[in-house]
């Protein structure tokens, strides 16, 4: 069940798209997906949820920080193979 109405999701899902560029946005998804990795224990519907309020917090001023120290170990959690297992869940 969801914790965050409809309409409060479509807000941040326009503030991610508005915030970004599509370089940012591609970063953005890609530590999004990296930090969702360790929530395996969720229902898909809550993590598509949860994967939106990352995306949100990544694209505030205070997520940029945390983007700049998760990027590093995301980008290497693709090169192992991990982003490809994360969107075939997902889906």
């Amino acid at each position: 069940m969801p914790n965050v109405s409809e309409d409060a999701l479509l807000k941040m899902k326009d503030y991610i798209r508005d915030r970004n560029n599509p370089t940012r946005l591609s970063m953005v998804e890609l530590v999004a997906r990296y930090v969702m990795e360790d929530l395996d224990d969720i229902a898909s519907e809550d993590k598509e949820e949860a994967l939106v309020l990352t995306r949100f917090h990544l694209s505030t001023d205070r997520g940029i920080e945390d983007m700049k120290t998760l990027y590093p170990d995301a980008a290497a959690w693709v090169d192992e193979g991990g982003l490809e297992s994360s969107i075939m869940e997902t889906k």
